[in-house]
């Protein structure tokens, strides 16, 4: 797991690197008051990006464990840590419930 989480840091830091010029071309290209020269360049420009700087490929993955799966966004955690942590009382604002 924590070759994935390596693999994930990696892409986002490439897609930082480019994602002000990614996000430009975007934008251009569905702009339809530019002209269509215009957009085709952008768009040739666009397919040129490496599939390896995509921001569809980033994935959240819990920072302990790297479980891509029931991650929460609060948290920054998978399902399983929150609720380990939890009744262990390691989050402060969280209990354990039963009833």
């Amino acid at each position: 797991m924590r070759y994935l989480l390596s693999k994930e840091n990696t892409r986002r830091i490439n897609f930082k690197n480019i994602e002000t010029q990614y996000r430009a071309l975007k934008f251009i290209v569905h702009n339809q008051n530019y002209l269509s020269s215009w957009r085709w360049q952008a768009s040739l420009l666009l397919s040129k990006f490496l599939k390896q700087h995509s921001s569809v490929l980033l994935k959240n993955r819990c920072f302990l464990t790297g479980r891509g799966r029931g991650y929460s966004r609060f948290f920054n955690l998978s399902r399983i840590q929150i609720r380990n942590l939890a009744r262990n009382n390691e989050i402060s604002f969280v209990t354990k419930s039963s009833w």
